[in-house]
């Protein structure tokens, strides 16, 4: 208790104000007594205590407020509060006592404060003032007068009226006391008052054009208050400072001067309270607090100047110059100050960043959580708005909270919205804009997020002012602009904020009208929100064009208008909104309308693709003077227009209009300016103007506008177009069906919505809150509950809580989003515990159970169906059994839930019963069976029910829908009828269709199979149970019962298939029987009341329907039972919710019973298990407290010491025969009870307070309920039945011989309840935790107080707390090794678990090695932990992708093997379709050697090894200039050239020598042309000197040395015989005998002769002279030539080409280099496989991952790849065979050097190695060094056999004769027969000769011969088939055949997966080898995959160089 408070308890006055202050709540009370008055106004004087103070202030206010309410006008107010107080203050005042005097001054002070007018007015009263002055001189030194006085004027001076009477002895009074130093707060009291004074007095000269005298420097005050608020220790001199200094920080020097000293601001700053939810001050602390002021000294030091417009400020300036003379002072005065530089932006600034730096913010943040106060929160708002304009400072005022305290603040401006406004504008001042204003500053700048922090609802919450700052009338430009950016940022946030913006009332409309504002960037920022919101939210983009109408059309106009303006970002903004509204098929008609009366809208839309190509449209303005800015050209306008153009063309649906703005855009120049896109990025082929713009020019071509072919070709006809983007091609697809079907299709406009999840609000895991309280837990299930998110987590449990309406979260399409994924990924949802629980099983193979538990009505059936229905969706299983399981584990609900559901006062449809449905799957997670156990059926509800609920659906759909036949069949009426479904006034429930259900049921019968006997009999035991009930009794005379209408009875009797009479006697009596000595008695006949009766009536209903129903279970169970074997199942817990009515009895008991016992398994597995599994796994952990509710359950069930079923049971066994006997011995027995805390017994009641709340249970019948048995005489009906039905539903009687106790309805419950708990303690639980939100089963209603109860007692506070610490999984090492494993390769090696140590030390690894953070894991005794999901998920994910990367490595090595087969095959092509037709060369080449037969000397150019025969030398073929003249010379025509070249000719001169002339030399199929040109007319002229037909050459003749000379002997003729030199003799000579069919013989000899003329011979001499340089000399019919090259020489052979140009097949990271020429040095052995270890736990070692098939080309009887043999050691593998004795090894030499990889043997060239077993793949498992691994075959060769050697070359042919028969040309038929000799003989390449290479490059890798070489065998056929008698010709001689060539020694075999460059390659991992025997050496050797290595290429060749490099003869071998 503080001081101030125990002197008030002693004050009297104290008690006085206590007793006025009553008084003034009543209504009857008018004034003050005298006492009370004097006691009010002496509780002011300083005398009294603080607390006296407040209590005065309060009287005196609530007075003035009663006064003031009272009158009728402000004055008649005051004058009422003057009259009570005038007199009595004034006369206190002239006093000449220091107490009264004193007690008048502060009274007067105090009315200042609580009602300025009234004080006033007694301050302005004639002598006041100078009373209150004399009271100086009259106490001259009384320190607390000078206080009072000083307060009295101060506040005097705050009032106009008051300070008029201040004169200048007083203003020196006050600065006498200001300037005295001994009482500071006299001083502060004091200088307050001259700046109150000073300033008023400033503001009054002002108003009349004055100027007033300063008393004192403003500087010099401020640093006398500066002074004080840094020294003094005074609450009231504090205060008093501060205000003074709030009063003159609007003077610039003293706002220079504050911010500058730090310590003065430190001292200010840290008078304002920092801490959050501080204790509330005492009243000290708020009479002195200095918070208004201080905040106001923040907003003057970084306020600017007021920004005027132009306008405003004209009119500011002629009001001054109105108020003030022209060259007055004050107006000077008043000008200097508004025009102090130290005012200007950079001084504010300036300071503004260094209150910043001081704590401003922090100050200011604290003043707003400090106080409501609004005048406190507005100035905060100003200040903060100053800071924010400096941007540099916005991130400084975010981090301090800045937003959060804008936000309270707005929050206490703005009115709560409310429905009933109706869109009406609240009132606002313009200064309620300013913390707006500031808030969307720091929006326009930081992201939403950044700003209001990721909880959604804060930026929904500022969607409203910043709306309203739009749409207010008082706001101003300024403020839109910065409102509609802020908009725009928040519209960017999600779908839902945008929708939210669109939704504000009038913001719409507002922005649309803002849009054609003059100022530029109001006008930008309305249109980038539109922007925005067309993108983001459906309504505004289908009210913006998405929907054709009138509106929508005049909005695009504007867009189209705004996409031309010159503010480039405006632009950008329409554009954006145009590209994503002509996604719109109905935005494109409306442009097309808009292009076709204005034609506008092409032109626009060219103008943003390329401004300068197309024209500007024409301005609708009239005036044409004003002069356009042509608009800018920007990359993101052009990407816009291009989208526009490209959907507003596949919008149109019209041909017609198709056309015509394919002929616009033509004719605009629209078409080239999307050529010249396309061509600006055709380079950048990922730019995104390149597709659209093609796909519109494609579109263009199909809309007949023609583009030039090169560009289609080059730039259109590519993969441009042939896979449209994922947007375009949905577009496409829209705009395709909407075509096809009109209106039924629409184009989705941008699929930006599936980058965006559903944001969530608050936290959709509570484990993430930042308070962990049952509140805070409660508030965050409110707001997700309001918001439709109805599920959150704690960890794995689901909180799920009832919305009592459709939120359409269980459509395919949501099962389909949750399929597969973790819960992690998506939102929570009973779908994600469905998931887990069907994944955990398949992965883990243990069975799972998902309890659901929650109070009735909280949404537990919907739950277990929600999981059965996922459950049968994705568990697979396309046979019909699993099919037919699944549809009958669906049908149990709709079954059950009639059967066992009612309508109860909390719930619609209350589960009345307990199920446990386990469905059962097999090892591949396919359901092949369920089972159902059921629990307490509330059977007592079949006979009566509460007012206002229902019995069990069944009997109403029942009566409602059966059909004609059943209503005839068992008289059935209509519910009303029946006693049983009509007594509690309920026969219809809201929601449910009873009729519809029915046949929902009736499916559901047939989907389990019952037969129609089986449903009719069923339907008869209900119209037994519904006429049992109509039963009715009236009391006979005696006293006894008797049925009211037998006709019911029989009518029963009739139905049960007995007599009407047993049934008459059955229901009214009962048969009694006497023992004696445990032997039977007599039996007698007792006849029962009506009450007794009636009750066992009701009993016989009970029993028939209970065990009904427990048929229909058993039934379901035998349909549904398992069909195959089961792996494991999940078992869905749907039982009763915790139940407390206002009647509560045994079967609440039971129910609340079976709650307990779940609770405690909640309590168990979550808290009490998990922290005692942390304590026994030494696990570090920090206990957690909970409650247990095991005493509860103990308090129920426990035997020793006896609880309420064991004091129940005892009590039905001590007095059975009575029930109120039984009752009240139950009562007795519960008195052992009293010592639990949890149980109360109260008479014939008694209170259990259970886990969910206090339940009060009603003792009368629970004995007889817990007996539960059927009295002898109704079972002796059942079984005198002739209905086998209704006697199988009773198919266990009582044995009366049997002395045992049978079992009690308690006791059944109780064992039903362990062997649940068992079942359930069997599984890995998830958990269902289900809140009821009301009790009205209302969609809006959140009743907190009911939920906070619910979240209470399911602990979901402590749940939290435990999930937070703990660990989210563990599992024993064995198990976490067994699945994790394969990611660590220290354990696991090609799929097998390799570690050599313990369980633990593997799992360490495992965790080490994967990544994993060690704060994550811990290692505990036999268990690892892992502390969050998000770690297992990573494991898991890891995991599944090792299993994707090991198919992905057999893909691969597929692919691999498929590429290089396919490459090889192509090559193989390739090589022999080029040489196929070198062949033909190689012919012709041969042939030519074969002319000239060794008989002419050669000369070395001919045997060049690049020598080719190219004939066309001139290329006449291929249309040369020189070409096309010759043939033109000739007249060819289409006659192909065989052979051109230059050459000359012998020309005879008259009388002169014959002289050699440059000539051409055409040969075609038929003539040789000799072509000569000369100059005529100074022009070379081409003509054809002589055309020489083949047939007329007879011979040609050429010498035997190595000359160019020939003679073409054509018999007589007038020009005689052409005699030609050309070099290329040998090649023409050969065309022309190809030509004409070797049929012109070919003379060669030391003489030529020829015909010179006719019958004229001449011959030509060839001497050989060594004289001659080079060529050869002609010379009087004499040539001299040097010496040749021998005869018999032979073309060289092609030179090799360098090694290493070969081309390589390289694909795939598979193939790696190796081989004989490529010898890569010997690396080291590949490490050794690992021997596979069995699994921790496992007796034999894990299986092995087989490694990726591989595939052989051999054809084999299964056409499945067969896989290469797994390594030894592997468990899938046999042992290897053991080693045969030692002279029997086979050993192998290694041929090649091979380098291997993991498990292949790495060899060196002759390595010895031991055979150990042959596979027929190519594989061969081999020994070397004790190692064994495998090898490929054809790498090994035998020992010792070595290969056969090669047989020798035959010898060569005898030398040539002295004339042989010209050869056979290629190909051709064979020659005529000349002058009778023979026929010449074919010749053809010898194939035995050595392969010389075609073409460079292109020779076999391993030296075999050519691919067109033929065996021997086959060739001596073909010889002797092909030959012809050999011809004999003057002068020639056959030539001998080339010598046969000895066969090169093959080179290394190719493997066909890993070809390498030039050598012999390097195998991978066990590619596919043809299974076929090794093959002898000197054998060719298989081609691996039966491909034959390609030959070397050395590049590819056109047609040119081909036929250049012409095929030279075969040579010997080297």
């Amino acid at each position: 208790m503080s001081s101030s408070q125990s002197a008030s308890d002693t004050d009297p006055a104290a008690n006085v104000l206590d007793a006025v202050l009553k008084k003034t709540q009543d209504s009857s009370w008018t004034t003050f007594s005298p006492e009370e008055l004097s006691t009010l106004i002496n509780a002011f004087s300083p005398a009294h205590p603080v607390s006296v103070h407040s209590k005065a202030y309060i009287v005196l206010s609530a007075f003035c407020q009663r006064r003031r309410s009272e009158a009728s006008a402000p004055d008649e107010g005051t004058q009422a509060i003057c009259k009570t107080f005038e007199t009595p203050v004034t006369s206190r005042i002239a006093d000449t006592e220091e107490r009264e005097a004193l007690a008048g001054l502060t009274f007067l002070a105090a009315l200042f404060d609580v009602d300025h007018l009234s004080a006033s007015a007694i301050f302005q009263r004639d002598g006041v003032l100078e009373s209150i002055m004399d009271t100086l001189d009259l106490f001259p030194k009384s320190r607390q007068i000078d206080l009072a006085v000083a307060h009295i004027l101060g506040r005097a001076a705050g009032h106009k009226n008051c300070r008029a009477l201040l004169g200048a002895d007083h203003q020196k009074w006050l600065e006498w006391k200001s300037r005295q130093t001994e009482d500071s707060e006299l001083r502060a009291a004091a200088a307050v008052a001259m700046v109150k004074l000073a300033r008023g007095s400033s503001a009054d000269a002002a108003e009349v054009g004055g100027s007033a005298e300063q008393p004192m420097d403003d500087a010099e005050l401020a640093a006398l208050m500066k002074g004080l608020v840094i020294d003094s220790r005074e609450a009231s001199s504090l205060a008093d400072a501060v205000e003074a200094l709030a009063y003159m920080s609007t003077n610039p020097s003293v706002k220079e001067m504050l911010s500058k000293d730090t310590a003065f601001l430190s001292k200010l700053f840290a008078l304002v309270p920092r801490r959050k939810g501080a204790p509330a001050p005492s009243l000290e602390d708020v009479a002195g607090s200095p918070l208004y002021g201080t905040v106001v000294i923040i907003a003057n030091l970084c306020a600017y100047r007021p920004r005027l417009s132009p306008e405003e400020a004209q009119i500011t300036k002629l009001k001054r110059m109105a108020k003030t003379p022209k060259g007055a002072a004050g107006q000077s005065q008043q000008k200097d100050q508004e025009d102090d530089p130290l005012d200007d932006d950079e001084h504010v600034k300036e300071r503004g960043r260094r209150i910043l730096k001081a704590g401003a913010m922090e100050a200011l943040t604290s003043a707003v959580r400090a106080t409501d106060s609004r005048a406190v929160r507005s100035v905060v708002g100003k200040a903060i708005l100053s800071l924010v304009e400096d941007k540099d400072n916005r991130g400084k005022v975010l981090q301090a909270g800045g937003a959060k305290a804008l936000i309270l603040i707005i929050q206490g401006i703005l009115p709560p919205a409310k429905a009933s406004d109706g869109g009406k504008i609240p009132q606002l001042e313009s200064s309620d804009f300013e913390p707006i204003q500031a808030l969307a500053k720091l929006a326009i700048t930081a992201s939403p997020v950044q700003v209001f922090g990721p909880n959604e609802g804060a930026i929904f919450d500022a969607i409203r002012p910043f709306s309203l700052m739009v749409t207010h009338p008082s706001a101003n430009l300024l403020q839109r602009f910065e409102a509609m950016m802020a908009l725009t940022n928040l519209s960017s946030q999600s779908p839902e904020a945008a929708s939210r913006i669109a939704r504000a009332d009038g913001l719409m409309n507002k922005v649309e009208l803002l849009m054609l504002e003059d100022h530029t960037l109001v006008r930008r920022a309305a249109t980038e929100l539109v922007c925005n919101l067309v993108a983001g939210c459906e309504e505004v983009f289908n009210r913006w064009g998405g929907e054709k109408n009138s509106a929508s059309k005049s909005k695009l106009q504007v867009l189209v208008a705004l996409c031309d303006v010159d503010d480039l970002p405006t632009r950008l903004a329409a554009s954006g909104a145009l590209a994503t509204l002509t996604a719109s098929p109905e935005a494109c008609e409306s442009l097309v309308e808009l292009q076709n009366e204005r034609h506008r809208v092409l032109p626009i839309l060219g103008q943003l693709i390329d401004p300068a190509v197309v024209a500007r449209p024409p301005s609708d303005d009239e005036d044409e003077d004003e002069e356009e800015s042509d608009p800018q050209s920007d990359p993101g306008l052009v990407h816009r227009g291009i989208v526009c153009v490209r959907n507003l063309y596949y919008g149109i649906q019209n041909k017609a209009s198709q056309m015509e703005v394919a002929a616009e855009s033509n004719r605009i120049g629209l078409v080239r300016a999307l050529v010249l896109a396309v061509k600006g990025c055709a380079q950048n082929t990922s730019s995104p103007i390149l597709r659209p713009a093609a796909e519109s020019l494609k579109w263009l071509l199909e809309h007949a506008i023609m583009l030039d072919k090169t560009f289609v070709l080059l730039y259109l006809e590519t993969e441009i177009l042939q896979a449209p983007s994922k947007k375009a091609g949905k577009k496409g697809a829209a705009a395709t069906s909407k075509k096809a079907g009109g209106a039924a299709g629409k184009v989705a406009k941008a699929d930006w919505k599936e980058g965006f999840k559903k944001k969530q609000v608050g936290v959709s895991d509570m484990t993430l809150l930042t308070t962990i309280t049952n509140e805070a837990v409660n508030e965050n299930l409110e707001k997700r509950w309001k918001n439709g998110e109805i599920y959150t987590y704690i960890g794995s449990v689901l909180i799920s809580v009832n919305p009592f309406r459709d939120l359409g979260i269980y459509t395919d399409e949501v099962l389909q989003r949750y399929k597969g994924k973790n819960r992690l990924e998506v939102p929570p949802h009973v779908f994600a515990i469905a998931e887990s629980a069907y994944y955990n099983m398949n992965a883990y193979h243990e069975n799972q159970c998902v309890i659901i538990s929650g109070e009735s009505g909280a949404g537990k059936t919907e739950a277990a169906k929600r999981i059965m229905q996922y459950i049968a969706a994705v568990s697979g299983g396309r046979d019909s059994s699993i099919q037919e399981i699944k549809d009958m584990v669906l049908a149990t609900n709709p079954l059950l839930e009639s059967f066992g559901c009612a309508k109860t006062l909390r719930n619609n449809n209350s589960s009345r019963h307990g199920k446990y449905l386990e469905i059962m799957f097999n090892d591949h997670g396919e359901p092949v069976g369920a089972q159902i156990t059921n629990y307490l059926l509330e059977k007592g509800r079949v006979v009566g029910q509460v007012e206002n609920e229902r019995n069990f659906h069944i009997f109403y759909q029942f009566t409602k829908a059966a059909s004609d036949a059943q209503r005839e069949a068992f008289g059935l009426q209509t519910p009303e009828a029946y006693a049983y479904t009509s007594l509690s006034n309920c026969l219809d429930v809201p929601g449910i269709d009873d009729a519809h259900d029915f046949s929902e049921t009736i499916k559901a019968m047939q989907v389990i199979g019952l037969s129609d006997y089986e449903q009719n009999e069923i339907f008869r035991m209900l119209a037994i149970i519904l006429w049992l009930g109509n039963v009715q009794y009236s009391e006979k005379d005696d006293g006894n019962a008797e049925i009211a209408d037998t006709s019911v009875t029989d009518f029963i009797a009739y139905l049960m298939e007995v007599d009407g009479a047993q049934v008459q006697r059955a229901l009214t009596t009962k048969i009694m029987e006497t023992q004696r000595g445990g032997r039977r008695g007599s039996v007698y006949d007792v006849p029962l009341n009506p009450a007794q009766a009636s009750a066992g009536r009701d009993a016989l209903a009970k029993a028939i329907y209970n065990n009904l129903f427990e048929w229909i279970v058993s039934k379901i169970n035998v349909s549904m039972k398992p069909r195959t074997a089961t792996a494991q199942l999940i078992g869905i817990l749907d039982i009763f919710g915790f139940e407390i009515f206002e009647d509560n009895s045994f079967e609440q008991l039971c129910i609340n019973y079976v709650n307990e016992k779940l609770q405690q398994i909640f309590i168990e597995l979550t808290l009490k298990t998990e922290q005692e599994e942390y304590v026994r796994e030494q696990i570090k952990w920090t206990p957690i407290k909970y409650f247990n509710n095991k005493i509860v359950c103990d308090l129920i069930e426990e035997k020793r010491p006896p609880g309420i079923f064991a004091a129940l049971n005892d009590a039905c066994a001590t007095a059975h025969a009575d029930p109120t006997a039984a009752d009240n011995s139950f009562v007795q027995r519960m008195a052992s009870l009293s010592s639990n805390p949890h149980f109360e017994a109260r008479g014939a009641q008694f209170l259990v307070k259970h886990y969910a709340g206090d339940v009060m249970y009603n003792v009368s019948g629970m004995t007889d309920k817990n007996k539960d048995v059927l009295v002898k005489d109704l079972l002796d009906l059942i079984g005198g039945s002739g209905n086998g039905f209704l006697q199988g539903l009773f198919p266990d009687r009582p044995d009366p011989n049997s002395k045992k106790r049978p079992p009690t309805a308690s006791d059944r419950i109780k064992a039903s309840a362990g062997a649940l708990v068992e079942n359930l303690m069997r599984a890995q639980p998830s958990y269902i935790r289900t809140i009821k939100p009301n009790q009205n089963r209302s969609a809006t209603e959140y009743d907190t107080k009911a939920v906070l109860h619910q979240v209470k007692y399911l602990g979901l506070q402590e749940n939290i707390r435990v999930r937070r610490a703990g660990f989210a999984y563990r599992n024993t090492f064995e198990k976490m090794v067994e699945r994790f494993y394969l990611l660590s390769p220290a354990t696991s090696y090609a799929g097998e678990y390799i570690w050599q140590g313990d369980a633990r030390s593997a799992c360490e690894r495992i965790l080490t090695d994967t990544g994993i953070a060690r704060e994550e894991w811990q290692m505990g005794v036999t268990k690892a932990f892992i502390k969050n999901p998000e770690t297992l998920f990573a494991l898991e994910t890891m995991r599944d992708r090792y299993w994707h990367n090991m198919a992905g490595r057999i893909q691969r090595a597929w692919r691999n093997y498929m590429r290089y087969k396919h490459e090889c095959a192509r090559r193989i092509q390739r090589f022999w379709k080029n040489n196929k037709e070198s062949i033909e060369y190689a012919k012709i080449r041969d042939y030519g050697h074969q002319i000239l037969a060794g008989r002419k000397e050669r000369r070395r150019f001919s045997l060049l090894g690049y020598r080719r025969f190219m004939g066309d030398y001139l290329d006449i073929n291929g249309k040369s200039a020189l070409g096309e003249e010759l043939a033109e010379a000739c007249g060819l025509g289409r006659e192909k050239v065989t052979f051109s070249s230059r050459g000359q000719l012998l020309v005879s001169k008259f009388g002169r020598s014959s002289k050699p002339s440059p000539r051409f030399l055409v040969l075609t199929e038929k003539a040789l042309y000799i072509v000569v040109t000369n100059v005529k007319d100074g022009q070379a002229v081409t003509t054809v000197e002589r055309k020489i037909p083949l047939i007329t050459i007879k011979s040609i003749s050429m010498s035997n040395l190595r000359d160019d000379w020939m003679v073409f002997n054509l018999g007589p003729t007038e020009e005689g015989d052409p005699i030609v030199s050309c070099v290329f003799k040998t090649e023409l000579t050969t065309h022309i005998l190809r030509l004409t069919q070797a049929s012109v013989d070919v003379h060669i000899g030391p003489m030529i002769s020829y015909n010179k003329k006719k019958e004229k011979k001449a011959e030509i001499k060839f001497i050989k002279d060594e004289t001659v340089p080079r060529g050869d000399v002609y010379k009087s019919h004499t040539v001299h030539v040097p010496s040749g090259e021998p005869p018999t020489s032979q073309s060289k052979p092609v030179p090799r080409p360098k090694e290493g140009v070969v081309r390589p097949i390289t694909q795939g990271k598979l193939l790696r280099k190796g081989g004989p020429s490529d010898r890569p040095a010997p690396s080291a052995v590949s490490r050794p496989k690992p021997a596979a270890q069995p699994l921790p736990g496992k007796s034999t070692p894990a299986a092995a991952v087989k490694p990726p098939s591989a595939v052989s080309s051999t054809p084999s009887a299964s056409s499945a790849p067969r896989a290469p043999p797994p390594p030894p050691g592997r468990a899938a593998a046999p042992p290897p065979p053991p080693p045969p004795p030692e002279p029997e090894v086979e050993l192998y030499k290694a041929k090649y050097p091979f380098q291997g990889q993991e498990g292949e043997m790495s060899l060196e060239k002759d390595d010895i190695v031991e055979l150990v077993e042959k596979d027929n793949n190519g594989w061969w498992l081999v020994k070397k060094d004790g190692v064994e691994a495998w090898a490929p075959n054809n790498y090994l060769e035998l020992v010792p056999p070595k290969p056969k050697a090669a047989a020798p070359p035959p010898p060569p042919p005898p030398p040539p004769a002295a004339k042989r028969p010209t050869p056979s040309a290629p190909g051709a038929p064979a020659a005529p027969k000349l002058g009778g000799g023979p026929a010449l003989k074919s010749i053809s390449a010898d194939p035995s000769a050595k392969p010389v290479a075609v073409f460079p490059g292109m020779a076999a890798g391993n030296g075999s011969a050519a691919p067109w070489k033929k065996t021997v065998a086959s060739h001596a056929a073909e010889s002797s088939a092909d030959s012809t008698p050999t011809a004999s010709r003057p002068g020639s001689a056959l030539a001998p055949k080339p010598p046969v060539a000895a066969k090169p020694k093959p080179g290394p075999p190719p493997l066909a997966s890993k070809p390498a460059v030039g050598g012999a390659p390097k195998v991978g991992a066990k590619p596919p080898v043809p299974a076929a025997a090794r093959p002898a050496a000197g054998a060719p050797k298989p081609k691996v995959g039966g491909v034959a290595k390609p030959p070397a290429v050395g590049g590819q060749m056109d047609l040119a160089a081909v036929l250049a490099r012409r095929a030279q003869r075969l040579a010997e071998d080297e």
